[in-house]
Formats: C-alpha cells, structure tokens, sequence
C-alpha cells in the first residue's frame, strides 16, 4: 500500500468513527423531537381562549379525528382535527417532522364548520409550551435585530434568561423584521432549541422563566379577538423547532443546513446561485430617469467593461406615474419612455445571456392611480375619516389642511388627529398652510387661536394675521416655546377684512411638521365662530402662503383640492379581498409574461398594522391582518406555480419581511436600505449570516458612496469586500468610462470565485462589533468538499496589524492548501499548507493597510 493511500484509509476511519458519533447523537435528537409528533399527547404545543374558557379544558368533549401521512425519506406529516359540536369550530393541528434533522414544524387552522358565528375566539398562540434545563447552566437567548435600515441591522444580541426573568420581543408596524428577526436560539450549556416564528405580520413572543429550571416561551399573532363567520378560516404563524447539542454556533449551522434543505425557495429543483446584478438605481433615482434606450446602453457598457452580469435590475419607477417613484397603482408600463414595453430590454440582455429582474409593490397604493380611482372598494385606508384639503398646481401633498370628520382619535405615523379637529401642515419649499375667516360686517372681533404639535416631532412657526398686521406670532417646540401655544384679543375688522391663522415649517426642515390648530372668532353680537365646528362652512377657507421670511397674506391661494385619506392618502391594497387578488394575479402574471421577465421583485414601504387594525371591528380583531397574510403567501405560491424557474426577491424598504414564510418563497437580493457603508455591512453579513444562507446587498466598491448619484469613484477592496455577499448588486456609474475597470473585474472574479462557499457552515471569528478601531472575520466552511474561506477586515483606526483567528469544522490530521485571495501580507502564504489541527489553534492574518482586507481561501489536500 503506497503512504499516501495509507494516510487516506487512517484519515476516511477516524472521520468514519467521528461521523458514526455525531450520526448516533443526531438520530437521539430526532426520536427525542419525534415525541413531540405524538397523536395522543394531551399537552400540545398551541392555545387559545374560545367562549371565555381555555381550548385544552375543552377539548376533551370534542369530536376527534387524525392522519399520519409519510412522505418519504426527509420527513412525514402528522393532522390532528378535533371539532366542537356545539358550534362546529374545527381546530386542525398540521405538523411536519423531518427525519434527517431533529426538527418539527406545525401550523394551526381554526375553521367555523356550523351555520352561526362562533363565540369570541383569542389570545391564539402558535406556540405556547415549556423547555426545560439541565443543572449548572442557565438559559442564554441568542437573537437579532431586524432591518431598521441603520449601522446596527441583523446585530446579533443574547440576553440571560435567569429565575424569573421576562423578555418580550414582537414585530413593529406589522412589517416581520421591522425592528427585530423572528428567529431565535434558546441555549443551555452544550445543547439548545431554535424557534422560529414564520409570520409575515404583527407576531410577538415572550420568553418567561420560572424560579426553578423551566422557561416558557409563546409566541404567534400580537393581537387575536374575533369571531368566525360560517365557513371561515383563519391560521396561526408557522412554528419551527429545532434541536441541537454542542455549542450555539453548531445549532445555527444545523439551522442553516435545514434552511438550505426546506426553509428555501429552489426555483427549477435548484437553490439559487450567487448572482451579480447591476442597475442604473443611483444614476436615474430607480426609473425614474429611465428608458429604453439608456437601460440597453447600460448592459451594453457591463458587457463592453468585461463584467459579466447574471441579471439586468429595472427598479422602481417603470410605470406610470406623475409625481416619482413613490406614486404606485398604475401598474402599466410608461409607453412614453418605454413605447414598446420592457420587452425589448429583456429580449437585448437575453441575446447576451443575461436576465431581468423588475421591481413591484403592489400591496401599496398611492393616490391618483389605477387603483386608487378605480377600485377603492379593494383598498384599505385607516385615514379615510381625514378630509385632506391642499393644491393641485403645486403637485406635492403638502402644505395641507387636514380634519377629522370622524368620531374617534387618529393615530399613525407617531401623528395623532383629535376627533372633529383641524391641523395644518406646511410645504416643503417654504409654503405657509392657512385656515382663514372673512369677517361679515364692520366691528370688535375676539379672537382665540391654539397651536399645537400633533406629531411627536413637530417644529413649527406660527402666526394670527389681520392684512399684513401680526396679532400674533410664535414657534412650537422650538425657541423656548412649548408643544401647545395659546393666544387671544380683540382686533377691529371691516366687513371682508381677513383673519388668517398661519402656519410655518419653523427650523426649515417641513417634515413631522403637523399642528393641531384651534380656532374660534367671536363676532360682535357675541356669536363664537369655531373653525373646527364650521368646517367647511360660513366664512372659513383654506389655502396657503408663498414662501418667504415672514408670512404675506396678500399671496393666499386657496386650496382647489379635496380627499379623503390623509394628506400622503396612501392606501393598502386588501390581499384578504377574493376580487383584488384575483384581479393582482392576473395582471401581475400578464405583466411578467408579456415583458419577459425572470426575476419578480417585491417591495413593501410601508407598515400595515394600522390599516389592518382599523378596518377590524371590535369583535373581529386580528381578522383582516390574517386573511392578508393568507392571501400575500397564496398571491406568491400562484406566481410561483405559474412560473416554475423564477426566483421572487423579497424587499421591504430594505429586510422589513424576512420572516421564515416570507423567505420559503423568496431570497432578499437588498437586505437593507442602509446602503454602502463597510462597517455597517460588515456587521448584517456577520448577523444575517446566522440565519439566512443566502441574502444580498449592492456595492460601488467606494466607502462613501451617496444612495443615488454618478461620475467616477474610486475602487477601494475594503469596500468592495464589505459588501460582498451571495448576490451583489452593482451600482457603479457605468457611463463613466475613467472607472478603474480593471480592478473590478479582478474583484468581480475574485467574488465569483467565492460564491460556493456562501452554502457552507458559517462561524464567527472575532465578537461582533461596530467599533472604528477593530478587526472583525468570519469563515464560511464546506466539510463535504474541505475548502472554505475567512474574509477579515482591519478596520481605519485599528493599532493592530495581525489578527489570529482559531478555525473550525476541520478535519484536524488532514492537510489545508492555504491561498490569499486579496490582501494581506507573507504571514499566511509563508505556509502554503497546515493541517487542520493548526488552523483550529489558529492562524494569524495580517493587514499593513488600514482600512484594509484579507480573504483567504483553503482546500483540503487528497494527499
């Protein structure tokens, strides 16, 4: 027998017997989760409170029926059915077990089978159970931050969970990953549970100790109080569980291999490919600036510069629209700029292997749209109690005048509008919003005039007018002046003479700029003339002022006009209505296959937890949030059918809907809208990476690239690498023909060179840290093929110049080829190879720059 095969037979046995090992515990894991799957387990895993009375002290007496079903090799399902037969209220407990992890996932669905409605079903919880410890450790709760779109997005948390301790973590504004991620790892010492929670909306959990050695955890949708009508069904969140031993950065890589196997979208049988895209985003603002003619020219500059594109990005703004990219609900290609559709886009980057992604948000709906004009019966609109009063010739929402006609206080967006009350908001040019009164006949007119700050942050200026003649000016909450301002006296007026209450953007900056205003006129025969009680009426109007240093009344303008909605009158389209989602289907599809499109993506920019829940009444609470979610997950799993090979991109401005459900159908290609900086990507690549395997982000390999703009940069590896991930998205202003192309090629194919190893195990290297004066690295390791890669970074203010990093998940006698791929001084190539034993006690990777970058990338030696 030669040496080499002899080193080749002892490695294959002592990996044989360590395989054996870690196979043996994992089977114990999977029977141990298996039990959970038990038919006749009285303790299930979910709750819920029907007619006053808790579902589990019910459901003894209740009709039931199961089936087990097996599915083959990876996994089997079990349904557990019991159904009331007072009230025909089935509950159907769906669980899948999967044989090749220790893992389980369920989904409860309560339907309404009898001929009235069901008592008040609530506080549903998808999961509601205890875990329990081991002695001489405590629980550690390993979580993330969402995508807030800052520097601290996907930032990894723990939190110790000790006697009595309490955690509630939840989604915000109805977005999933608006504030926080809704996975989580629950650890104790050398073993631990991941839990997940699959909702697409307003979910929340709680994680609560007990003075002993349990931890109770429930989790599902934030708020449920409804009754069902006959016939229909609501769902609870998805539930995942997953079990591990070793230690919490082994049980993330167990999630990440089960996330590779069923927790992603696999269009065409295959998960998706690192991908590279580019889109002329930053050199038109989205659409906006685009046409035909110059998206053609921009693949053509990519493919002239050598850099071969996967897809082609058409963003935001394609379609019709007057007032940016932000006015969706025409969803019909802008023949002005686009004659002949998308289609000849698509069919130029096709003829040279390349494909289109196009941007959508269809769950929004702006005014003055297709949508808005034609079916307002679709949309929901928590603001349709708000009179919006503002001018058409200035084409901007605002300066406004806005009331409440409704009966009960409005609160969204951090603005709160009192019942019956008016408020003014400025322009974002200058323009002074007014509410004016013209006096009937000659006399002395008391006048009383409050000014109030309705948004948490408002700034305002405001004044009283007679002609040119101030009775009164002041701020609020600004210059010493308090969030409510009241003024009164008395001023002579002659008969059509005009009052004006007037309000200004006060620091310059017209946003969060709403002012509550309170204004009444008494006349001399003692009659009170309330601006909020005449609305609309009598001798009230309303306009606005042009710019200036002070406000001119001789420049008013009335209003001309009138909506309901608020004053940005966005609304949402209902996904739980049957007619607009079959309507959405129909034309999405059309739209996608007559503009050969391969790629759908989907935004979201708004929070829909208002609209939701104002359009719930008080017995239906939590309903009209649910059948969206419903309908959202079937209007993707429809698409999805009807093209089997396209791959969906999930956004919401930014990764504000990375739940489990959601990214089972979609992979997110824009995992925030905190775009470009190093040290913030560096931290979402190093957070995400835990949870998702495949996520993606854009470069102009340049650190202080602005959101939009254009002309040469620099090409800076630091950069570059930053925000290297699974798919990148290039935002380079390819017109610019003085771009160092050469160094971007070399980095392109570097980064394609790595793509494979973004499937493989991940493993933190360095603590995470925001820190200017720190080096942080991470490893992406391939066991079955032996290579991998470390990508660390020395950030601008770090004193050190060596980093040692400790390796894992190697074969320690085998041998490792060790290759720089960028940066990076003679400290690691002097060692052209090491066994796996060293590189698990560590190797030292060096930088001289500052800031700067070392990716290294090692194969396992045959021999």
């Amino acid at each position: 027998m030669s040496v080499s095969l002899f080193i080749a037979v002892m490695l294959s046995s002592s990996m044989m017997k360590s395989t054996q090992k870690v196979e043996v515990e994992r089977a114990r894991m999977i029977e141990s989760i298996g039990k959970q799957f038990n038919p006749h387990v009285r303790d299930l895993p979910f709750s819920f409170r029907y007619g006053g009375h808790s579902f589990k002290e019910l459901v003894s007496g209740w009709k039931a029926t199961s089936q087990a079903r097996d599915l083959g090799r990876t996994k089997d399902t079990f349904t557990y059915v019991r159904t009331d037969p007072a009230t025909g209220l089935q509950v159907r407990w769906v669980a899948t077990r999967y044989k090749e992890f220790p893992a389980i996932e369920w989904t409860v669905f309560l339907k309404n089978t009898g001929k009235h409605d069901t008592p008040i079903i609530e506080d549903l919880q998808a999961l509601d159970r205890d875990f329990e410890r081991g002695t001489g450790s405590e629980f550690l709760l390993h979580h993330n931050v969402g995508s807030p779109a800052n520097r601290s997005d996907y930032m990894p948390l723990e939190t110790i969970l000790g006697p009595m301790a309490t955690k509630h973590i939840s989604a915000a504004g109805g977005r999933p990953t608006n504030s926080d991620m809704s996975y989580f790892n629950v650890s104790n010492g050398k073993k631990g549970t991941i839990v997940v929670v699959g909702w697409p909306g307003q979910w929340a959990s709680d994680f609560t100790r007990d003075a002993g050695n349990r931890l109770h955890i429930k989790a599902g949708q934030e708020l449920t109080h409804f009754k069902l009508h006959p016939g229909e069904q609501v769902r609870t969140p998805l539930i995942v569980l997953l079990d591990w031993k070793g230690d919490w950065i082994d049980g993330q890589n167990e999630w990440r291999r089960w996330m590779m196997a069923f927790g992603m979208p696999k269009p065409g049988g295959n998960l998706p490919k690192p991908m590279f895209l580019a889109s002329s985003s930053r050199a038109y603002e989205e659409m906006i600036g685009g046409n035909e003619a110059n998206q053609i020219m921009h693949i053509d500059r990519y493919l002239e510069e050598g850099l071969k594109l996967d897809y082609w990005w058409m963003d935001a703004g394609w379609y019709v629209q007057q007032h940016g990219w932000p006015q969706v609900g025409t969803w019909e290609v802008d023949k002005k700029r686009f004659p002949n559709g998308l289609t000849p886009i698509s069919d130029h980057a096709h003829a040279n292997g390349v494909k289109t992604l196009v941007w959508f948000e269809p769950e929004r709906v702006a005014p003055d749209t297709w949508l808005s004009n034609n079916h307002p019966e679709w949309l929901l609109n928590p603001l349709g109690v708000l009179e919006t009063r503002n001018a058409s010739a200035l084409g901007t929402n605002e300066p406004c005048v806005v009331f409440n006609t409704g009966e009960n206080t409005v609160s969204w967006n951090g603005i709160t509008w009192k019942s019956k009350s008016l408020a003014c908001h400025p322009g974002p040019n200058g323009e002074y919003s007014v509410i004016r009164w013209k006096a009937p006949s000659d006399g002395q007119y008391n006048v009383e005039a409050t000014f109030e700050g309705i948004d948490e942050k408002t700034t305002t200026d405001f004044h009283v007018l007679r002609g040119t003649e101030a009775m009164f000016n002041g701020y609020v909450n600004l210059n010493g002046f308090g969030r409510s301002m009241r003024n009164s006296g008395t001023i002579w007026l002659q008969a059509g003479q005009s009052i004006d209450f007037v309000v200004g953007y006060g620091n310059g900056n017209y946003g969060y700029d709403s002012t509550g205003v309170s204004a009444v006129v008494t006349d001399p025969s003692g009659t009170k003339h309330d601006a909020a009680k005449e609305y609309g009426k009598g001798n009230w109007s309303y306009g606005f002022l042009s710019p200036g240093a002070r406000p001119d009344a001789s420049t008013f303008k009335a209003y001309d006009k009138k909506r309901h909605g608020g004053a940005g009158g966005t609304q949402l389209l209902d996904l739980g209505n049957p007619q607009a989602w079959n309507w959405l289907v129909e034309h999405i599809d059309n739209l996608l296959k007559v503009n050969h499109i391969d790629l759908y993506r989907q935004d979201f920019n708004m929070d829909p937890l208002i609209f939701w829940r104002s359009n719930d009444a008080p017995d239906r609470q939590g309903i009209t949030e649910n059948k969206h979610v419903v309908g959202y997950l079937a209007y993707w799993d429809e698409l999805r059918r009807r093209h089997p090979n396209m791959l969906i991109d999930s956004c919401a401005s930014g990764g504000r809907r990375n739940d489990l459900e959601t990214m089972r159908r979609a992979v997110p290609l824009w995992r925030s809208d905190y775009a470009y900086e190093p040290i913030g990507h560096q931290g979402m690549t190093y957070g995400l990476s835990m949870w998702l395997p495949y996520h993606g982000t854009g470069t102009v390999a340049t650190s202080g690239a602005p959101y939009y703009g254009g002309g040469v940069s620099p090409v800076e590896p630091y950069a570059f690498w930053s925000n290297a991930a699974p798919s990148l998205g290039s935002g380079i202003d390819i017109r610019e023909k003085a771009i160092d192309y050469a160094s971007l090629r070399r980095l392109f194919g570097a980064w394609r060179k790595t793509g494979k190893f973004y499937y493989g195990d991940y493993y933190p290297l360095t603590p995470y840290s925001q820190a200017e004066d720190a080096w942080i690295a991470w490893q992406f390791n391939c066991p079955s093929s032996g290579d991998g890669i470390i990508q660390a970074f020395r950030r601008a203010k770090s004193g050190e110049t060596s980093l040692h990093v400790a390796l894992r998940g190697l074969d320690g006698k085998a041998k490792y080829s060790i290759q720089i791929l960028e940066g990076g001084t003679n400290a690691v190539s002097q060692k052209a190879s090491l066994t796996g034993s060293d590189l698990m006690h560590g190797l030292t990777i060096e930088s001289a720059e500052k800031p700067g970058v070392v990716v290294v990338v090692y194969s396992r030696l045959l021999h």
